[in-house]
């Protein structure tokens, strides 16, 4: 099954996965030399980030491709976004074991730069890796080595590709520390989390490729199943700031925040304690996510559906809310609800925005309702800020 269908993950590029399961093949047959034999080819996969990490291409989903990690520095990204704000460096002063769920792990640089961040840390390190495409982790063999910690993830990979039978030979010349422990675990990360009852984490790390291109691990029963693992001090990380991705944390009963930026990018921390929220989301986010159909998140009941179906089913319900049940979001319309038409000095825009308005019985976008309709309490959560709006807009159409 390719990565243009549908019904399909995405993943690397085939011809990537190709050479690898070639390297399989070859060692199968008693060839030692199999990775060396491969090792240019498969380099040349390799895009180089501006901190002089690396990072891999997708398969094309659309005619579009990814990249698994910033290209302004890949190794950078994962200490930005993932494991500095995740507070762990805290909690292992007072805990004796710190547990992280890694999803899609890709080459490893979040666990890499977790190692990294904890190696002065008196403390036992469990890291489960889950990763969909065996490919892609037997592929961070061949990866150039930017440090030391990145050398005990190729260790943990080879002794898993050796003991699955895929690999046959030990050439990552490396020692995993004691108190170091890293699961690989590769297949669906949903399959993952619904068989996974014992585990408790301190932080997940989510780092699957963007929503529109993998919308399974962004839904709010996706997340809803996460929320059980997490212990009361827990983070959930991720690099996307998508308005559904929101939406679907507070939707799971989690609440949300703004996570660093790298670059001009933000991401967004999630918790089941709203203390540890330490950003709120800026008021403009939050009237994006609760009163347009942008906000409305991804569904997937069972955690079995493919991309089209999940996709399918969030385009059918904005167009079933837009103008009916929420404020479209074209023009970034929700953003200036609220607002003096006389402060906007596009008249084109201004005009469009009180069309939109006006389609669904108001005046213009400062109408007294509306107007009204956003004076929540001061103070509140961006979870409560959310859920809040949205009551206030359903009430406010339902009279």
């Amino acid at each position: 099954m390719s990565n243009e269908d549908g019904s399909s993950r995405l993943e690397i590029s085939n011809r990537n996965k190709e050479l690898i399961r070639e390297v399989f093949e070859l060692e199968a047959d008693g060839h030692k030399d199999a990775r060396e034999i491969f090792k240019e080819e498969i380099l040349g996969f390799l895009i180089q980030t501006d901190d002089g990490s690396f990072t891999l291409s997708s398969g094309e989903r659309n005619d579009q491709s990814e990249t698994l990690h910033s290209t302004f520095g890949a190794r950078t990204e994962a200490f930005e976004k993932f494991v500095i704000p995740s507070k762990l460096l805290e909690k292992a002063d007072t805990n004796n074991v710190i547990k992280v769920l890694d999803i899609c792990s890709g080459i490893g640089y979040n666990v890499s730069a977790l190692l990294d961040y904890l190696k002065d840390s008196d403390v036992e390190i469990e890291i489960d890796m889950v990763e969909s495409s065996l490919e892609t982790v037997a592929t961070t063999l061949f990866i150039p080595d930017v440090c030391e910690s990145h050398r005990y993830v190729k260790k943990a990979i080879e002794t898993y590709l050796i003991e699955r039978g895929c690999l046959h030979y030990n050439k990552v010349l490396s020692t995993i520390p004691d108190n170091v422990t890293i699961n690989i675990h590769i297949g669906d990360a949903r399959d993952f989390i619904k068989n996974c009852d014992d585990k408790e984490y301190d932080a997940v790390f989510l780092d699957p490729f963007s929503p529109a291109k993998s919308p399974e691990l962004y839904t709010v029963d996706f997340f809803t199943r996460i929320k059980e693992f997490l212990t009361p001090t827990a983070l959930i990380l991720t690099y996307t700031a998508a308005s559904p991705v929101r939406s679907a944390f507070v939707d799971a009963g989690l609440y949300v925040g703004e996570g660093p930026r790298f670059h001009r990018s933000g991401g967004t921390i999630a918790s089941r304690t709203p203390d540890l929220i330490e950003v709120p989301l800026s008021f403009g986010d939050v009237k994006v996510i609760s009163l347009s159909d942008v906000g409305i998140p991804f569904i997937d009941p069972f955690l079995t559906d493919d991309y089209l179906t999940i996709i399918e089913r969030r385009q059918n319900q904005r167009r079933k809310s837009r103008c009916v049940t929420t404020f479209p979001s074209s023009n970034k319309l929700p953003r200036y609800l609220g607002l003096n038409p006389e402060d906007i000095e596009d008249e084109a825009l201004c005009n469009k925005l009180n069309a939109y308005v006006q389609k669904m019985g108001f005046e213009s976008i400062n109408d007294e309702r509306i107007i009204n309709m956003l004076n929540i309490e001061p103070g509140l959560t961006s979870r409560d800020q959310i859920l809040c709006l949205r009551e206030n807009l359903r009430k406010l159409l339902k009279n």
